[in-house]
């Protein structure tokens, strides 16, 4: 009868595979690219569909709902986002106009 080896005592690539995560902080504090903070009240728009997509932005804290409206005027709610999620991203693909819109829903700052 053959033994299956102990996977316990082997060691893991995966570990030194991982990457670190994101530090939000120290990107906000280091020298480049503008950086701001802003709060948004809740209900306020962060972006409008249609919008030039000219930023990505980075929540802190709080929340923000995605959306995107329809030709008859129907919206349907496409994510809710949280502490942690970045928005606006889609300019990194090439995109020029927002293909949603953004809305905070609790005042906080982003």
């Amino acid at each position: 009868m053959r033994t299956i080896p102990n996977s316990s005592k082997r060691k893991s690539k995966r570990k030194a595979l991982e990457k670190k995560a994101f530090d939000a902080q120290s990107f906000l504090d280091s020298a480049g690219v503008s950086r701001k903070v802003v709060v948004y009240r809740r209900s306020q728009k962060i972006y409008s569909q249609g919008d030039p997509a000219t930023s990505v932005m980075y929540i802190q804290e709080g929340g923000v709902k995605l959306s995107v409206v329809n030709e008859v005027g129907k919206e349907a709610v496409v994510a809710i986002l949280g502490p942690a999620d970045f928005l606006g991203e889609g300019c990194l693909a090439g995109q020029e106009i927002r293909m949603g819109s953004a809305t905070a829903i609790a005042r906080r700052p982003y």
